[in-house]
């Protein structure tokens, strides 16, 4: 099968990255690369869904590993895992050594599952500031995307996902469910709630979102679903308002550097310094915006809010909110500047990772430190919402009508072929009940 041919299929199937991102794969996969690295590695705290999959669905994804390698010419595939699944890395070592595949073993650290942590640990190169693996000759994978990719390229699209779901529920259990099923179903298959007054983190307990709309349907893109009391301290981090969050930060923040000294970008040398972005909100004029341009390379961690702070600020946001408004505003520092400002890793980069174990203990979560097992989903899911919503390039548009019958893996919304992006399929066999801007409401119990 020519590359063409495979690209179009990976996109027809609606193959995107399954680890949170969302990037259309057959974009990603139209390059020329030396490595290709399969990210199992499972960033986020009690996630359990990249274990998982590699358990449940080693073959197709070491399938999916030698498509990427045909479709790249990449010369050499590493499969990134943490050492805590060390059980993980010796069952794929036969079948990686028999594809000419490596395992790299990342330590139990956060956030050992970023792009950019990953590319340097295993090939020692680091990728530009704002920059993608690509622009040092790699690409990088989630292993629940491989697994996708292999299946769309035998003509079976995305239509299911893996995810984990622990916390206040009375099992914690990895599911395969079909794409837009409900937060409540997927919490009814862990046996319900333990609590009465739960919240959803969705992907994980550091970059994930809070959710009390239950009916929300999970996308191509979610892996985890943990429930938390609404009075936990994280939900609380979480959902304080931007104002202030601001205003705390501009009277309380001592311009310790914590932040700083623990920001895992920043320790492999990139331009981020959040302590500096908290003393913009004490300044004025030119030095506030030129201090703001330090949250540019941000990648959102958590790390400087939820562990770093010893007053509980909140540097992330404040981080984030610059970088939106510097985005808008084009603004940041020159490329010339950033030949001073990207530095060489830090001596003692290793020392200042954040240990796993260390980061349930200040999160307060771990009583919910419990294996989320994989169990077959063993129950009929009668209705999904299908989300139109693509994270990256443009949203789909439905071609279906209401009241129209459609079966599991029909195209049920497409976007233009000149457009990046992928369609979405009906993930059960039913009819069409509704339609919005946004979603598609499938029925089988009509």
């Amino acid at each position: 099968m020519d590359k063409i041919t495979t690209l179009k299929l990976i996109r027809d199937g609606g193959v995107v990255g399954a680890g949170g991102g969302g990037f259309p794969t057959y974009v990603k996969l139209n390059s020329n690369v030396e490595h290709i690295i399969a990210n199992g590695v499972e960033c986020e705290p009690l996630l359990y869904k990249d274990r998982e999959v590699m358990l449940q669905e080693s073959e197709k994804m070491i399938k999916g590993l030698e498509i990427a390698r045909e479709l790249t010419g990449a010369s050499k595939v590493t499969i990134a895992i943490k050492r805590k699944n060390q059980d993980v890395a010796n069952f794929l070592a036969p079948m990686a050594k028999q594809h000419g595949m490596d395992i790299f073993l990342m330590e139990n650290v956060y956030p050992a599952g970023d792009e950019y942590i990953i590319v340097y640990d295993v090939t020692g190169k680091r990728i530009p500031p704002g920059g993608i693996p690509l622009n040092v000759g790699c690409v990088v994978d989630n292993v629940e995307t491989l697994v996708n990719i292999t299946n769309a390229v035998y003509n079976e699209p995305v239509t299911e996902k893996y995810l984990t779901i622990t916390g206040e529920v009375k099992e914690a259990v990895t599911v395969k469910v079909p794409v837009g099923t409900s937060f409540k179903q997927c919490i009814d298959l862990a046996g319900g709630f333990t609590i009465d007054d739960p919240v959803i983190v969705t992907g994980g307990v550091m970059m994930g979102g809070i959710e009390t709309d239950f009916s929300l349907p999970v996308s191509k893109t979610n892996g985890a679903l943990i429930v938390l009391p609404k009075n936990h301290s994280l939900i609380k981090r979480k959902t304080a308002p931007m104002n202030v969050i601001n205003k705390i930060g501009h009277s309380a923040c001592d311009q310790c550097s914590f932040c700083t000294q623990l920001c895992p970008r920043y320790i492999l040398g990139y331009p981020i310094q959040p302590h500096l972005v908290m003393r913009s909100l004490q300044m004025t004029g030119d030095e506030k915006e030129r201090l703001s341009y330090w949250a540019t390379y941000c990648c959102e961690c958590n790390i400087c809010s939820l562990f770093a702070c010893p007053e509980k600020l909140d540097p992330k946001n404040i981080c984030v909110d610059n970088k939106k408004r510097l985005r808008n505003e084009k603004k940041g520092f020159s490329k010339e500047e950033l030949n001073n400002v990207f530095r060489d890793v830090h001596p003692v980069r290793n020392e200042r990772e954040i240990p796993i174990s260390i980061l349930y203990q200040r999160l307060g979560v771990k009583p919910y430190d419990r294996k989320a097992h994989y169990i077959e989903n063993g129950k009929s899911i009668d209705n999904v919402i299908i989300p139109l919503i693509n994270n990256m390039g443009s949203n789909a548009s439905a071609i279906v009508k209401v009241g129209e019958l459609v079966k599991k893996g029909s195209v049920i919304g497409s976007v233009p072929e000149d457009k990046m992006g992928t369609p979405v399929h009906s993930s059960i066999d039913g009819k069409v009940t509704k339609i919005t801007d946004t979603s598609i409401y499938i029925s089988s119990n009509i």
